[in-house]
């Protein structure tokens, strides 16, 4: 989260020039600079998250998790954080189909290019794990973990959820309010839903 001396530094890098600049719909504009700087923070707070969660199988999510620029329109400004769908199942879990861990039905997996042995096995060449005794195939011990995770499923780890929510509103709230002004009101999106 933001420092009081974090979010100084930010306002203060931030031209603010006339009122109406403020609230400009521009990359440039103020208002933007400010919600580009803060979601990159909450990015980085993500990739500090993912650290305590030891959430590292190839570091794909932490370095495909980025801001996209905010998008002003009339009063609502919307600011996102671009992510591979596979995100929702590290941090809320996957119930398996005989071990329940209170996660989401997510429904039917969005097609991909990969099958989820054919992604498996690439985690398993990635990572340099050697073939354990008692697997002839890189393909039979990648059916026997995929068949594991559909039974046994995925405990949450919920490094999102332990940085985006209503803490992150109060720390959010303050240096927007500050900058244009006025009262706001801030919506977190449960993105999974």
């Amino acid at each position: 989260m933001l420092t009081s001396q974090q979010e100084a530094d930010i306002v203060a890098r931030i031209n603010l020039g006339s009122s109406s600049l403020v609230l400009n719909n521009s990359p440039d504009s103020p208002l933007a600079m400010l919600l580009k700087d803060m979601v990159q923070g909450v990015v980085d707070e993500l990739g500090r998250s993912m650290g305590k969660y030891q959430i590292r199988a190839s570091n794909n999510l932490k370095q495909t998790m980025i801001p996209t620029p905010p998008k002003i329109e009339g009063n609502t400004v919307s600011v996102s954080i671009s992510a591979p769908f596979y995100w929702k199942f590290v941090n809320y879990g996957v119930n398996g189909t005989e071990v329940q861990h209170g996660s989401p039905s997510w429904g039917k997996q969005p097609s991909q290019d990969l099958s989820f042995k054919d992604s498996i096995a690439g985690w398993i060449r990635n990572k340099g794990i050697t073939l354990p005794d008692g697997f002839d195939t890189y393909d039979s011990f990648s059916f026997a973990i995929m068949t594991n995770v559909k039974k046994h499923g995925q405990k949450p780890r919920p490094f999102f959820t332990d940085v985006v929510n209503d803490k992150l509103i109060d720390v959010l709230k303050k240096p927007i309010e500050k900058l244009i002004g006025r009262s706001i009101v801030i919506n977190i999106v449960e993105p999974w839903q």
